[in-house]
């Protein structure tokens, strides 16, 4: 599955769900598009937070309680989690977000070319 059928399955949920992505004005659009981005940043908040977490008990096993195995599994849900306000976020402003990011990639590949390594 591509990162466009991704997205339109995500798309697709939002909808049956009531969760809106196309808008009839800007003011709607972007209030809703406050709501996603506090969302997103309260994600990417979580996910800092479990990194903390891990530092913690990287640093002083002894004094704080964390389960380290258990947090590749944290992560991963909160970094999915910012994915998917990512994907709603680039609908409600029409960016098509695989063309985006395979353009990114190669405009980085080239603005980064003399740190590659051989």
């Amino acid at each position: 599955m591509d990162l466009k059928q991704i997205s339109d399955m995500q798309l697709s949920m939002d909808e049956r769900h009531g969760f809106p992505v196309k808008f009839d004005n800007a003011s709607d659009m972007y209030a809703q598009l406050t709501r996603d981005l506090v969302g997103l940043f309260g994600e990417i908040g979580e996910f800092a937070n479990i990194v903390k977490k891990v530092n913690i008990k990287l640093d002083r096993p002894q004094d704080y309680v964390f389960d380290l195995d258990s947090a590749k599994d944290n992560l991963s849900e909160e970094l999915i989690d910012s994915l998917i306000y990512i994907i709603r976020i680039a609908a409600m402003l029409g960016i098509d977000l695989e063309s985006e990011v395979v353009k990114k990639i190669r405009f980085n590949e080239s603005r980064y070319a003399q740190l590659r390594k051989q």
